[in-house]
């Protein structure tokens, strides 16, 4: 073992047990990031070969109260002295083996609790080297989950951050703790550090040198539409959803809330603390060597009375030289409010189409057919998905074999949104003879068929079930718009505006109201709108009723037909989605005819809105099944 009695810090590694002196050291530890500590240390002749020490885990003791514990990442020897010899050592946690890694695959019906754990059991790491606390928290099943050209480690912390999760570091002498939290319980501490601040230390005692306080202005960051609203997720994202509520208090229900609300309340709640805990930070700088992230520290003696509180440490940055001795930079919030990490690791877009197998012989109840993305057909620990089929239903051609190739694509390049398109072979002389002039398309999902085609679109399926229509619906439930036959009656709907919705006991008479088309919800974009983005506006009548003209009515089924998920009804203080609307305060009947209005409007639009259409009609659990 070597020593070095001049030194205030020490690394010491355990296998081999050896100890030495450290000459430098930087390194930066932040929540919800890997920390990296790089140290210069120093000790006799001979030299010792460093390679031995790559993985081995190793100690920073930085006094009698703590230190930083890792595993050496990269070792190398410098010899610039005739009486030492010098070696420079990283220090990284054990949670950077998951960047080494790159895959594609499917997680199926997994929580996001459940998915870390398997990823971290997946590279063996130590069981006591990590732990959740995650007491409160719902965290239901995902449908699907989809790594597609990520590491291990950028999906753990990008489920991280969409569930408002957060994780930090515990160092102890003999090994460090990822721990994954909810709520600021977990930062509590035993006893809270109390610093001075001074002009010039003293005595050398550790103090804070700089302490600021900087307010911002919340601004969340623009995000694709198919990443702000997922369907493997069993809710809707939650920016729309709190674009649809004046505060963030879950609204009153009859008795106890399903688990679907309470995790859809629950997103709505850390996106919002998401926002409020970045308006108040304050950065400093300190002489004190065991300020750590995820600690809360109280400030005292400061000439500004409000700094002098408590504070949850964020980020620090740590720098030794000797024998200048030691300082560090860091970040805080107030202790009070809930730490959620930002959205920094954005989910990938699959553009294109991809190759797939077929495993199940024939679809399933809802039409869908089971595949395999990535890997061989014959592979039995393939996760496999069952997928709608999009075709052409012009062409006749019979559903793949299994076993065969087929090709998938990602609706708006989403990963956890793939669909089945068609088969990968190439068509034969005779297929191209015997295709139709003009061919139809045809979509699928949840047991609804919607076909497209130059003179007709047909709607059939379950979700037609529930309306008797005599006369104008056939036997089948099939619904036809022909461009030959007169436009179906106007829908008889109302809407109305809500003082608080989606609740009705109140209603808003003689006031401003106006229908926008806008790619993201919220009250916060206004200023991004212009003149041709209002799609219509007035004055409510007296009972808050929308009094729309007949004209009025088509040009909206015409507009909603074109982009469902992008108008919005706004009035003072709110911002309601016309596809929440519906679903919530409309019958089926009412829905349905909606629709048939705005089949028939989108008939001379291009197919891409029909397809928009399409997909809110099978993505949203109001239209009748």
């Amino acid at each position: 073992m070597h020593n070095h009695q001049e030194s205030p810090f020490t690394l010491t590694l355990t296998q081999p047990a050896l100890s030495f002196a450290v000459r430098q050291f930087s390194g930066q530890e932040a929540l919800n990031q890997l920390f990296r500590v790089d140290i210069e240390v120093c000790g006799p002749f001979p030299a010792l070969n460093p390679e031995h020490w790559l993985r081995q885990p190793a100690f920073l003791n930085l006094g009698d109260h703590g230190g930083m514990h890792g595993i050496i990442h990269s070792a190398s020897l410098c010899h610039d002295d005739t009486q030492q010899v010098g070696y420079r050592l990283t220090l990284v946690p054990h949670l950077l083996a998951l960047e080494r890694t790159v895959r594609r695959r499917i997680w199926r019906q997994l929580s996001v609790p459940q998915l870390l754990r398997r990823l971290l059991c997946e590279h063996r790491l130590p069981p006591d080297s990590y732990r959740f606390e995650l007491p409160h928290g719902e965290y239901p099943p995902r449908e699907l989950c989809v790594q597609y050209d990520e590491s291990d480690l950028h999906l753990l912390q990008r489920l991280c951050e969409e569930e408002g999760i957060h994780y930090r570091f515990v160092h102890q002498h003999e090994r460090h703790v990822l721990v994954f939290a909810e709520d600021s319980a977990s930062f509590a501490q035993p006893a809270l550090a109390t610093f001075y601040h001074l002009a010039v230390p003293h005595a050398g005692q550790p103090v804070i040198r700089q302490l600021s306080l900087h307010h911002r202005q919340p601004l969340p960051g623009p995000r694709p539409r198919w990443q702000a609203q997922s369907r493997s997720q069993p809710c809707p994202s939650p920016v729309e959803h709190a674009a649809n509520h004046a505060s963030a208090d879950p609204q009153p229900a009859l008795g106890r809330p399903l688990p679907t609300q309470r995790y859809q309340d629950q997103l709505t709640r850390r996106e919002l603390e998401r926002l409020r805990c970045r308006q108040q930070v304050v950065c400093g700088a300190s002489t004190e060597p065991q300020l750590r992230s995820g600690e809360i520290v109280q400030v005292c003696g400061h000439p500004i009375a409000s700094l002098n509180d408590q504070w949850l440490v964020c980020e620090v940055q740590h720098h030794y030289l000797a024998p200048e001795g030691y300082h560090n930079a860091f970040s805080a919030i107030p202790w009070s409010t809930e730490f959620r990490p930002a959205l920094e690791h954005d989910k990938p877009c699959i553009s294109g189409q991809q190759l797939g197998h077929i495993v199940g012989p024939s679809p399933d109840a809802q039409g869908r057919i089971e595949i395999t993305l990535w890997s061989q057909p014959d592979n039995p620990e393939a996760e496999s998905v069952h997928l709608p089929v999009a075709h052409r239903t012009g062409d006749h051609l019979p559903l793949p074999l299994a076993g065969s190739e087929v090709l998938l694509s990602f609706l708006d390049g989403d990963p956890d949104r793939p669909v089945l398109c068609a088969s990968s072979a190439p068509a034969t002389p005779h297929d191209i003879a015997t295709r139709p002039a003009h061919p139809s398309l045809s979509l699928s999902a949840n047991g609804n068929l919607l076909t497209l085609s130059a003179a007709s679109i047909t709607l059939t399926g379950p979700m037609l079930a529930p309306v008797t229509a005599p006369g104008n619906r056939a036997p089948e439930h099939e619904e036809t718009v022909d461009e030959q036959h007169p436009p179906p009656s106007p829908w008889s709907g109302k809407i109305h505006l809500f003082e608080q919705p989606p609740a009705t006991h109140g209603r808003l008479g003689d006031t401003r109201w106006y229908i926008v088309r806008m790619p993201r919800p919220g009250l916060k974009d206004l200023g991004a709108l212009s003149h041709k983005d209002v799609v219509m506006d007035g004055t409510s009548l007296a009972s808050g009723e929308l009094a729309l003209t007949m004209a009025q009515k088509q040009q909206l089924a015409r507009e909603y037909a074109r982009t469902p998920e992008q108008l919005y009804l706004m009035y003072p203080k709110q911002c309601v989605a016309l596809a929440d609307y519906f679903q919530q305060h409309w019958s089926s009947e009412q829905r349905l005819a909606f629709i048939d209005s705005a089949l028939c409007a989108s008939h001379h639009h291009r197919t891409d809105d029909n397809h928009l259409l399409f997909d809110w009609l099978i993505n949203h659990p109001g239209i009748p099944r």
